[in-house]
């Protein structure tokens, strides 16, 4: 198994599990359904399989579910935001996914790292932006959880980013 170091992201992951006191309209879990739909060790679509969004960044998702998942399969994911009628349908590529430390073989849960590649039919690579007013890296994957950058201002504890700062890139 390859050792991730988190340091050498690309851009900062902003925190989808969120306390209840945060004023915000994302105080629960984003709940994910996805299926491999291609891989180098199966050739058939997988079942669905279900999963809890831990955190999101421009390009990219931490997924956690009890499904152990092979480096570059792709997904078909289905992101269910507590707010929004219909999921998010986002494309994806499997980095990384490791067994969660500290639990026992019957409860085996896996975090993985998902590329993003696609949301809603729309290129991710092709949607990032520096917004410079906010001085915060933004992309559709962003904006189909979050709405844009704007909206989120006058939350300024809505979005932790992992390191305990605040949403915008130092």
């Amino acid at each position: 198994m390859e050792n991730i170091d988190i340091n050498r992201r690309k851009y900062p992951r902003y925190c989808t599990e969120m306390d209840v006191y945060f004023k915000i309209r994302y105080d629960i879990n984003i709940k994910v359904e996805f299926q491999v739909i291609e891989s180098c060790q199966r050739s058939n679509i997988s079942p669905k399989y279900f999963g809890l969004c831990n955190n999101v960044s421009v390009e990219g998702m931490l997924i956690v579910s009890k499904k152990h998942l092979m480096k570059n399969d792709i997904l078909m994911l289905e992101v269910y935001d507590p707010i929004v009628e219909n999921p998010v349908k986002m494309e994806g590529q499997v980095c990384w996914s490791e067994k969660c430390p500290g639990l026992s073989k019957e409860h085996d849960m896996f975090y993985t790292g998902v590329k993003i590649i696609m949301v809603n039919g729309r290129s991710v690579i092709d949607s990032i932006y520096f917004d410079r007013k906010h001085q915060v890296a933004w992309s559709v994957t962003l904006e189909s959880l979050f709405g844009t950058y704007e909206t989120l201002k006058e939350y300024p504890t809505s979005l932790k980013r992992r390191d305990g700062k605040s949403g915008s890139s130092d």
